[in-house]
């Protein structure tokens, strides 16, 4: 029997996108009789029926270099090196890269699933601004940028050249991998052409789709309020700086309509979402902030359209593939896999180059201004059936089966 090794420092419920795939794929294999050890860092994650679990603090790292160290001290666990005598096959759906070398050593074969861009950028992040090649100083220059105004944490920026040493050799162990998934075609040819070490072994897989979207109808329970979801928090990387210009715009021009914004948001983007509240009354912008996935579907049947207004290379965004199944029009950013998604689909004349304020705004009011509910709700459906067909589930079954069975 194929027994798998997982080692996912956090699992669902706990994160987003990447570990609800994870989760779904672990399901999927468990189903098929595959024996599966999940060694987690999360207190109380999501079961699935005969996948065995192992709850270690080592796996709570906050970054790099705490990472590492404690991925050397999970090497020296009894109880973990009983684990990995035991199984033929370790599966890294995150970051434990560390563990790559003594994998090897003990002959199991090592999958690497890539849910972002580790093997060629130091954040794991490529901006659709950024060149398609750095050289080192460029590459440290936003190391240094992601740490202090994304993580928004000087010690991390301290520990840059300590973390920025471990990212270079992080790439050497990725590089040892049997097997390397990506989500999407173009995910697989920007990690191919700036890691050509890695291309024999990419394999791209598509995400399975969240059965709770998949299996239902949509229920679209619109008004004549245009009503826009948001689900990206006040992350610079999902693009939140260009959906305040773009609500600040739209303010300005009078348009009537109500945003639902969810995720975390810091006291200062609760501020500064109050002040345009207050200064453009025509806008209803609600904060929901973090709220359960069940509660998310809900938001989606008043929802006449997701804003999504990403500023990376996206490489297959379940906020997408989700508002599409569920009838949402998603007004998307043209990066990553959003295209690869909707392409062909209706969709394709609401998604904007990638920080163009004016262009996201305009995309709002093309919709706003059809005022026929109906109209709307029947392009989400097609649009449903359009992302109903580019993921086929036994094909993407068969591919997962493939990258666990083949030698």
């Amino acid at each position: 029997m194929t027994s798998i090794l997982v080692i996912s420092e956090i699992f669902w419920p706990e994160g987003g996108g990447a570990e609800l795939a994870t989760f779904l794929i672990l399901d999927m294999l468990a189903k098929h009789n595959f024996d599966i050890t999940v060694v987690t860092g999360t207190k109380s994650p999501a079961k699935i029926r005969g996948v065995k679990y192992y709850i270690t603090p080592y796996l709570r790292a906050t970054n790099r270099v705490v990472r590492w160290v404690n991925m050397g001290l999970l090497r020296r666990d009894e109880r973990f090196e009983e684990m990995l005598s035991k199984h033929n096959i370790l599966y890294i759906p995150l970051a434990a890269y560390p563990l790559i070398p003594l994998a090897k050593r003990n002959e199991l074969k090592v999958v690497v699933h890539l849910h972002n861009y580790a093997p060629i950028r130091y954040s794991s992040i490529k901006y659709y601004f950024e060149s398609e090649t750095l050289d080192v100083i460029k590459e440290f220059r936003y190391a240094v940028f992601h740490e202090f105004f994304i993580q928004k944490s000087v010690s991390r920026v301290l520990l840059c050249p300590i973390s920025y040493t471990l990212y270079l050799q992080s790439k050497k162990w990725i590089s040892k991998a049997d097997k390397v998934v990506c989500v999407s075609r173009r995910q697989a040819e920007i990690i191919a052409d700036q890691a050509p070490e890695l291309r024999d072994k990419i394999e791209v897989v598509y995400n399975p789709l969240p059965p709770k979207t998949i299996n239902a109808e949509p229920r679209k329970e619109l008004d004549n309020t245009p009503t826009f979801l948001y689900v990206g928090g006040d992350s610079y990387v999902k693009g939140f700086h260009i959906l305040l210009q773009a609500l600040s715009k739209l303010g300005k021009q009078g348009v009537k309509a109500r945003f639902i914004l969810t995720n975390r948001y810091s006291p200062r983007s609760l501020e500064i979402l109050k002040q345009l509240s207050d200064r453009y009354g025509n806008l209803e912008i609600q904060v929901l902030g973090r709220i359960e996935y069940s509660r998310l579907i809900e938001l989606h049947r008043k929802a006449w359209a997701l804003l999504f207004p990403s500023i990376w290379e996206e490489p297959l965004p379940y906020a997408v593939i989700e508002a599409s199944l569920l009838g949402t029009i998603p007004i998307a950013s043209k990066v990553g896999g959003v295209l690869e998604l909707l392409a062909g689909s209706p969709a394709s004349g609401f998604l904007f180059a990638p920080g163009n304020v004016e262009e996201l705004a305009d995309k709002v009011l093309l919709l706003i201004n059809n005022k026929n509910t109906d109209v709307i709700r029947e392009l989400g459906y097609d649009i449903r059936d359009h992302i109903a067909k580019v993921f086929n589930l036994r094909t993407i079954e068969s591919q997962i089966l493939r990258v666990f069975t083949e030698e």
